[in-house]
């Protein structure tokens, strides 16, 4: 069965960091690598260094808070290319409501990631390549600009070198019609301003995003009934273990019932059991994502088909523990549904036995196999 441990759900995904980071990589070299004559425009710098860090985080958070938790990490885990075990544990963060606050934590991560790409590929290009910045643009002029660059830099008045300067604006506006340069040696001047913003509304912001979201996935999953559960038998000194108790067979079902096949077996051997004709709901391996939840929220009773000969499974519980019905475990013998062989009804209803809203179900003549 997949359990989520209390420290497990603060554990860093490797697969989202690493992306975060490479698409930081990519970016920063694009832009920082400049043009074909080396220049590096300063406002596509405060694109990939500024403004996307700072609408995806109020995206992020806004989503969070009103909607389905739509972030980086999110979007990630849509690729097909997530293991059994992996897609196992993220279903189970969805059961326990854990799920939007888990991708919020690994948003920030990958975030962070990126930032430091960006930071590693701009100190390393500052080291070993000249790089010489400008800024363009036809609508606007170093005067209006100014202004808006002096409210980024206001958190580090500590750093004169990092702060715009309108003289320093007007001398690296950049114009394609002339390469005519009075004093080539400011267009390095921004170096300090650039890496000065990448630290604070990059590296720092998502760095201090990310210690708030694991403290408060931490105080999430230990508020979880079932996380506190888990602990608490986890802290029992184990005794020794007596055989569990077989949960009572029932025959009959009630007149409103849905067919959940699990089992996806054919609606022609479900005939002979009476099911065939039975409203259908979908869950279990073969169900895509929208069956599932539909599934999952069905609070009606429901005839949950099993193949007897395959052990109970983690993610079967899980499902039953959302609803309610009956179960019946069957074998399929020379192409017929019969009754499951009498070792393996057994551990079916040892399964069952601790699920209070579940009863196991057989027809009343396949006892008939048990008897001789």
């Amino acid at each position: 069965m997949t359990r989520i441990q209390p420290d497990s759900t603060t554990h860093i995904s490797r697969p989202i960091v690493a992306i975060g980071f490479f698409i930081g990589i990519f970016l920063s070299f694009a832009v920082l690598s400049g043009d074909e004559a080396g220049r590096v425009n300063l406002l596509y710098l405060l694109l990939i260094f500024l403004f996307i860090p700072l609408i995806s985080a109020v995206i992020s958070v806004i989503s969070l808070i009103h909607g389905k938790g739509l972030n980086f990490a999110r979007l990630v885990t849509q690729i097909p290319v997530w293991s059994q075990s992996q897609k196992a544990y993220m279903h189970k963060l969805r059961q326990m409501n854990l799920d939007k606050s888990w991708f919020f934590l690994q948003s920030q991560a990958a975030a962070l990631a990126y930032s430091a790409a960006g930071v590693l590929v701009f100190l390393v290009l500052l080291l070993v390549t000249d790089m010489n910045f400008v800024w363009r643009s036809t609508l606007l002029n170093a005067e209006q600009i100014l202004p808006v660059l002096e409210v980024i830099s206001a958190p580090w008045p500590f750093w004169p070198s990092a702060q715009p300067q309108l003289e320093l604006l007007q001398m690296t506006q950049d114009s394609r019609l002339t390469d005519n340069y009075q004093d080539q040696s400011v267009f390095g001047d921004w170096w300090a301003f650039i890496l000065a913003t990448q630290l604070l509304y990059s590296f720092i912001l998502r760095g201090v995003m990310l210690a708030l979201a694991k403290l408060w996935v931490s105080r999430k999953t230990q508020n979880d009934i079932e996380t506190q559960l888990s602990q608490k038998l986890s802290s029992v000194t184990p005794q020794k273990q007596q055989h569990p108790s077989l949960a009572p067979i029932t025959h009959a079902l009630p007149s409103s019932i849905t067919l959940n096949n699990w089992a996806e077996i054919d609606n022609k051997l479900l005939s002979t059991i009476g099911a065939a004709e039975l409203p259908i709901i979908k869950a279990g391996p073969s169900a895509n994502e929208n069956e599932q939840q539909l599934a999952e929220a069905f609070k009606d009773d429901q005839l949950l088909v099993v193949k007897s000969w395959e052990p109970p499974m983690g993610e079967l519980f899980d499902f039953m523990a959302l609803g309610r019905g009956y179960l019946i475990p069957v074998d399929i013998k020379q192409g017929r549904i019969d009754a499951p062989e009498k070792h393996h009804l057994e551990e079916w209803q040892r399964f069952i036995n601790s699920l209070n809203q579940w009863q196991l179900y057989l027809p009343q003549e396949w006892m008939n196999h048990y008897e001789s």
